[in-house]
Order: C-alpha cells, then structure tokens, then sequence
C-alpha cells in the first residue's frame, strides 16, 4: 500500500502515513484515521481522518486479521 496523505483536523497541517488504520465512520462510510505528528494544546493527542473505499477497508482487515487470529490462539494457548 502506498503512503496516505492526512490532513490533522485541528491544525489543518499534511503529512504522510504508511498503511494507517481504517474504521468505519457511524455513517457507515470508511476513513483512514491516523494520529497526528505533533500534539495540541495541554498535550492533546491529535487525529486525522479520510474517506476511503470499502476495498482498503478490505485490505486493512485482511492485513491484520491474521494478527488478530494468531492473537486469539496465543491468548488461549495461556
């Protein structure tokens, strides 16, 4: 997957992210959400979002599902 540009939603400023996550919205759409580089006020964590299409959404669950699965066995396995 090829980098993202992101766009903070406070500052306004751009930057790149490789393969952020993706999550659907309450809309039901998809977005690439990412946190931003640089924090806000008081310390404030600081977020990025961007639509997307369902196939990245596909892809994004395809990437990490497998970790996801291997997780569940290990934490069974204890």
């Amino acid at each position: 997957m090829a980098s993202v540009t992101m766009t903070c939603m406070t500052t306004k400023q751009k930057f790149d992210v490789d393969e952020p996550e993706v999550v659907v919205l309450a809309n039901g759409r998809f977005a690439y959400k990412a946190k931003c580089p640089w924090e806000g006020k008081g310390g404030k964590e600081l977020w990025a979002y961007k639509f997307c299409s369902s196939a990245a959404h596909a892809a994004y669950v395809a990437r990490s599902g497998a970790d996801d699965e291997q997780l569940a066995v290990d934490h069974k396995q204890v």
